[in-house]
């Protein structure tokens, strides 16, 4: 029981990490606008987009039942649903680092990357601590996903059993979570448009969305 302030300690693990990479991004894709580089580093920010895509899709619609009767007609499906799939769901954000890890290898070799300029320097800086605290060695954005994701579970399964006892009280215990859990979804997928790429011209004229 009281479950909920471990997940929001996730939450705000995440949120962190979603801060920190939406705030490189901004300052890389403002000041270095070279086609090949553009390209690289979108393939590595795409990457830890979809990792914050597994929260919002996965969170989101419990947090839609936002009256009794939403959560009467759909409590039961979305809970089955969920419990079906998020084994297989907490393994997608490693995966998702992996492949942007493997990218971040290929976007050291660019020249840019080895700049002088103090504000682009300081930046690659971050984002060097970025990929190694938060991808690879200590691999927290990963870590947190996952153990967001099984506590959220361990959250719906208290709510289910409640439910079959009393829906009206089971309802308040999960309103009550998602009334603190929507405002780091919110900033989560606030953050996650900032990641949003813009499209690239690549070398061959043609436009691609990374």
């Amino acid at each position: 029981m009281g479950i909920e302030l471990n997940i929001a300690e996730e939450f705000a693990t995440i949120s962190v990490a979603a801060t920190e990479t939406a705030s490189i991004k901004g300052i890389i894709s403002s000041e270095i606008t070279k086609q090949e580089f553009s390209l690289q580093f979108n393939r590595l920010i795409e990457e830890l987009a979809r990792c914050l895509d597994v929260i919002s899709q996965h969170l989101s619609p419990f947090a839609a039942l936002d009256t009794e009767s939403a959560f009467m007609d759909r409590f039961d499906e979305l809970y089955t649903a969920y419990s079906d799939c998020y084994l297989a769901e907490v393994s997608k954000p490693r995966q998702y680092s992996a492949e942007a890890y493997e990218h971040y290898l290929v976007l050291k070799t660019f020249r840019e990357c080895k700049t002088q300029f103090p504000l682009l320097k300081r930046v690659f800086e971050r984002l060097d601590k970025l990929v190694d605290k938060w991808l690879t060695n200590d691999a927290w954005l990963a870590m947190s996903i996952d153990n967001l994701l099984k506590r959220q579970q361990r959250l719906l399964t208290e709510v289910a059993e409640m439910k079959k006892k009393d829906p009206s009280d089971a309802f308040l215990i999960l309103s009550s979570a998602y009334a603190a859990f929507d405002d780091y979804l919110n900033f989560i997928a606030k953050k996650r448009e900032q990641l949003r790429v813009k499209p690239v011209m690549d070398s061959h004229s043609e436009y691609k969305v990374i």
